[in-house]
């Protein structure tokens, strides 16, 4: 009873959140630019002010955090536009921040009151200097919780002397990245391509040595071999590569230099393949090329070989053909050793270029769930009515074209697809770049709100009446063009249907990157245009259409209470990235168990929601049914059970919360010890028993 109480006041108290993150927002941090131009160079000194009591991390990557076990954001400072060639950023030394909440001896990289960032550029174009910026992102902490921090600074003046006194005077610029290749000697000429998969940077190095030539591999074979391995450095702002993945070479005989012993070499043309991942941000292959160096002989001499690579692009496919696939090791030759290899490639964890099984089945499940909401959206009551309207329009291009209308109906159906296709091309970077943030989740948790109102019957959502009025009569246009903006019109007057199904699609593909929304858009388009394309072409099979009634009535509120659970999932992530522990795994199963209590009683016509229950027929009962075993299985989480896979996914990691943190205290002959991993390990021992560690980590 206490708990029930508890979770009803918890219901009534819609403005927790908000509170919290109005607490949560107090705390912040102020940056300014300043720089100094002379001699072709420009300085730059980032002065980052904290509040009291707050502290920012230490960047500008995850390993600059301190304990490989630290928990938060590395700050970064990217400077925007071009016309400059900038050094790295320096930091100021930080401070240690115990951490030990994570692990015995876990500590963080941090900064307080005050940090400066120093950089040198190269100015290239002198007009870049007056549009100068520089984006400066992190997380600023407090004892009370943590907040984002953005901020893209402009110049503001050339700062105080004591600032650019302390200027490192050995920060020096990065070397400007070749936009040519520079072969400086050697019998062997390499071009390098790049391109980026499934968000990882992947290069191939072909090597195209001269005829009666030999190149010697990375590792040079027998330890008496003589000869100058093959080094190959592959550079890249942010890109951490790799092992190089060389062919097998050949053994050559250098039994000169004593019994049995050989060298490894290659001839011809050879590709050598790698892969990179980027942290903390897109990843693109602007910036990368490469150097080289060995050694190339013939039966008569060697010559030192040495080139500079510049960046061709993505190359013909045939280049990635031999592309190695995750299972694949390099040659054997030589895989133990470690000359030449300093930059590295693609390693054995590596997914194949390809895209993994898993991630294919992931795809897989993502365009059966694109075509279910299709198949839903045309039994909505705002598509029905296209159908005579699409009959009476192709029965008359039938009479003008003496009954050949195939072609006007592909191309009806292709626009249907390219439309919903350009609307996630539209909505879909938008969400895409931000997928993962607490406040894409926040406003998409809203928008399955406000989408479940409209379901509900709650909320009237119609498109611009002007829009309307232009789609119908651009409709009433004959040929090609006119069956095309035919397709328009059934997008545009299916709206108030399609928007919360699109939505949805929209939030679950901006995971998966663009490619994904793109397929998922294109999957959900066919779905609809299949039928319209079908009845298009048969007029007749109008009359095996089940009439509109109340059965879509129904149809259109049992997902309205579907999109409600959808919106507290979204909501649970945003409160797992703000850390405001409100939803936790009880409170999120809980509300579950509310919401398909009332879905299944309102399919059972217990409930009435905007109008009488109508007719429950079998199928209405069985639905009902399902719903309401799928709230007993939630139920059955609730009270501490194992549950799926999925739904242990679906649930927030943590119990209790901030809000009512007493429900779960359920008592029992344990001791717990919160926050103090040194004091479980202690009393344990005294008691001599085991200890059962507890923890919630996410990203």
């Amino acid at each position: 009873m206490t708990r029930l109480l508890a979770l009803l006041r918890f219901w009534l108290t819609p403005l927790a959140l908000l509170s919290l993150a109005a607490a949560s927002s107090a705390q912040d941090a102020t940056g300014t630019l300043y720089t100094r131009a002379d001699d072709g160079m420009i300085r730059a000194a980032i002065r980052i002010e904290l509040e009291f009591g707050a502290h920012i991390y230490h960047g500008p990557t995850k390993k600059d955090l301190g304990h490989v076990d630290a928990v938060g954001q590395p700050t970064t400072a990217t400077f925007l536009g071009g016309g400059i060639e900038w050094s790295d950023v320096r930091f100021p030394e930080p401070e240690e921040i115990d951490q030990s909440e994570f692990g015995p001896g876990v500590f963080i990289n941090a900064h307080e009151d005050e940090l400066v960032l120093y950089a040198i550029g190269r100015v290239v174009d002198p007009a870049a200097i007056e549009k100068l910026q520089v984006k400066v992102e992190g997380l600023v902490c407090d004892d009370l919780g943590c907040m984002p921090y953005g901020e893209t600074l402009k110049s503001k003046s050339r700062g105080p002397d004591a600032l650019f006194a302390a200027f490192p005077s050995d920060l020096k610029p990065k070397p400007p990245v070749p936009k040519t290749d520079d072969l400086v000697s050697g019998e062997a000429d390499g071009t390098l391509y790049s391109r980026v998969v499934d968000g990882r940077v992947q290069v191939a190095v072909q090597l195209e040595i001269t005829p009666d030539w030999h190149l010697y591999h990375e590792a040079l074979g027998h330890e008496d071999a003589i000869g100058l391995p093959t080094t190959l450095s592959l550079k890249g702002e942010g890109i951490t590569w790799g092992k190089l993945r060389w062919p097998t070479p050949e053994e050559l005989d250098q039994s000169e230099f004593g019994p049995g012993v050989f060298i490894y070499a290659h001839e011809g043309t050879i590709v050598v393949y790698a892969e990179g991942t980027v942290e903390g941000g897109e990843a693109s292959t602007d910036g990368v090329w490469a150097t080289i160096g060995g050694q190339t002989c013939d039966d008569a001499s060697c010559i030192t070989y040495k080139e500079t690579l510049a960046n061709h692009g993505a190359g013909a496919d045939a280049i990635w053909a031999g592309f190695p696939k995750a299972e694949e090791g390099s040659d054997d030759a030589g895989d133990d050793k470690t000359a030449g290899s300093a930059a590295g490639s693609l390693s054995s964890s590596t997914p194949p270029a390809g895209g993994s099984e898993e991630e294919e089945s992931s795809l897989a499940l993502f365009l059966l769930e694109a075509i279910g909401w299709g198949l839903f959206t045309l039994l909505m009551p705002c598509t029905y009515p296209m159908i005579p309207i699409t009959i009476s329009f192709f029965t008359k291009q039938a009479d003008q074209r003496g009954g050949n209308v195939l072609p006007l109906s592909l191309t009806y159906g292709a626009g249907i697809v390219l439309i919903f296709i350009l609307i996630g091309v539209a909505v879909g970077p938008v969400i895409v770049a931000f997928a993962t943030h607490p406040v894409t989740n926040l406003i998409i948790a809203a928008m399955f709100f406000y989408f479940a109102l409209v379901l509900l019957g709650f909320v009237n959502l119609q498109p611009p009446r002007a829009l309307l009025n232009v789609a119908g009569k651009a409709s009433m246009r004959g040929g090609f063009v006119g069956v095309f903006l035919m397709g328009a019109t059934l997008v545009v007057t299916s709206f108030t249907c399609t928007a919360p199904f699109v939505g949805t699609l929209l939030a679950r593909g901006a995971g998966g990157g663009m490619e994904r929304v793109v397929w998922g858009m294109g999957a959900f388009g066919l779905t609809m245009a299949v039928p319209f394309v079908i009845l298009s072409l048969v007029p007749g099979k109008i009359q095996s259409i089940p009439k509109s009634g109340q059965w879509m009535n129904t149809l259109k509120m049992t997902l309205g209470f579907v999109e409600i659970a959808a919106a507290i999932k979204f909501l649970s992530n945003t409160d797992l990235g703000w850390d405001w522990n409100v939803i936790s795994r009880e409170m999120f199963l809980a509300s579950w168990v509310v919401i398909f209590v009332i879905t299944g009683l309102f399919l059972f016509g217990i409930i009435r929601i905007k109008g009488p229950a109508g007719a429950i027929g079998g199928i209405r009962r069985s639905f009902a049914v399902l719903f309401l075993a799928f709230a007993a299985y939630c139920g059955w989480g609730l009270a501490g059970n194992s549950m799926d896979k999925v739904m242990n996914t679906m649930a927030p990691p943590y119990s209790g919360g901030r809000l009512f943190p007493e429900l779960f205290e359920f008592g029992g002959d344990w001791l717990i010890v919160k926050d103090d991993y040194d004091k479980a390990m202690e009393q344990a021992r005294a008691d001599n028993k085991l200890v059962m560690v507890n923890f919630t980590g996410h990203t």
